[in-house]
Order: structure tokens, then sequence, then C-alpha cells
């Protein structure tokens, strides 16, 4: 995990640029706020974004926690009225039962099942009863399917749907999308846009674990 954090703390200065500074970020971003569009509609609920990163996320929380203290240093900049943490994702420094709906996105992809785990159970621990975590990662079908071989740590995990419902997981599978069905990276940047409604469909049929990554909405 310290090798993760200083990654993102060398990373932080430049990340949103490299990462959704180009058409293919921008993509992606688009799908996934769709996504939490629909599922964040509750104006009343206490939102945290785990792994916030440098605040991508930040409009849809009240709270950001991430382990990179130079990436909460430019969320806090983006966000000087929200609150943060400085804190691991598997020791969240928050009450029992004290909050309603947690985002997490790019975090579980660089861990292992152990840690997911441990992170999901935490998350379990601070939700409220009925609340909600909603997160993403690789999809494992796609990777297997398209022979896919990691080099390193950097989003070397995936799961598929099934995983989320062992007995150590002490959350229930409720919504599930995909992202990324397509092979957009291969399209010319200027066509890209144009096909994210038919990307859309596919990750929304039954083929959606063929998706590049899937969104989990998971309750206690």
């Amino acid at each position: 995990m310290n090798e993760i954090v200083r990654y993102y703390d060398k990373l932080a200065k430049d990340y949103d640029q490299n990462r959704f500074g180009n058409s293919y970020g921008k993509y992606i971003d688009t799908q996934e706020r769709n996504i939490l569009n629909k599922l964040l509609n509750k104006k009343s609920e206490f939102i945290i974004d785990l792994a916030c990163g440098t605040g991508r996320f930040l409009e849809y929380a009240q709270m950001g926690i991430d382990a990179s203290s130079e990436m909460i240093k430019l969320a806090k900049n983006k966000f000087p009225d929200k609150e943060f943490l400085h804190n691991d994702a598997d020791d969240i420094k928050l009450d029992n039962n004290s909050v309603d709906t947690i985002i997490c996105f790019h975090l579980f992809m660089h861990l292992n099942e152990e840690k997911t785990i441990n992170i999901l159970n935490e998350c379990h621990r601070i939700l409220k009863p009925g609340g909600r975590i909603i997160f993403d990662f690789p999809s494992q079908k796609r990777r297997k399917l398209l022979g896919y071989k990691t080099q390193n740590w950097h989003g070397a995990f995936s799961m598929q749907l099934s995983d989320l419902k062992i007995s150590q997981i002490n959350l229930k599978l409720n919504k599930s999308f995909g992202i990324l069905f397509l092979p957009i990276h291969r399209f010319p940047k200027s066509m890209r846009s144009i096909f994210i409604k038919i990307d859309n469909l596919f990750c929304n049929s039954f083929l959606k674990e063929y998706s590049s990554y899937l969104i989990v909405e998971m309750k206690k």
C-alpha cells in the first residue's frame, strides 16, 4: 500500500491532465458521471468520496478521504469548503453507522482480494443500515477473454460479479453497470464521443460483464 501512496504522491501534480485531460479520459469520466447521476439523487445523504484523489467527484460528496497527502492538497484547493481525512481506506476514522453513501473509484484495481475484502468490511462498519457503497473494478471476464496480463500492481486486480457474493463481504450486491465495452482507445480521437450511446447500450445489456470495468452498488 505504501508503494501505491508514493506513486500517487509523485503523480498528483499532473494527474488530472494526464488521466482525464484527453479524449479517452473524458470518455470514461462521462460514463462514470452518467451512472453517479442516476444513483446519487438524494440531497439529504451524507456522502464520502473514498480515495478521492484530486477531487474529481467531490461535487457529489461532503467529505474526501485519501491516503495520498499530495492528492488531498490538490483536492483542498479545488474544494476548500469540503471536509477531508488523510486516511487509509481500511482504517477510516469515522464512527460506526455514520455514512449514507460511499463512492470509491479507481482504488480496488490496484489492490488484492484480501485488501479489497478488508476495505469493504470497513465500509460496512461506517455505513448506516441501508447505506451503500458505489465502486468500480476491472472486469475479470473481459480480461480472460482478451488474455490480458498485468506487469505490476498498477491496475492488476480484477473481479467478476459473483466474487462480490462471498461470505467474507458483509454487503449485498444491488446494482451493476458496465464501463467501456467498445475498444474506444482504438477509435480515432475525433470520433470517440459519437460511440458513447452505443457503448452504453452494450454496457447495460446482458453482456455488461464483458465491459472493461464494472461499477456496482452494494448495500448494508
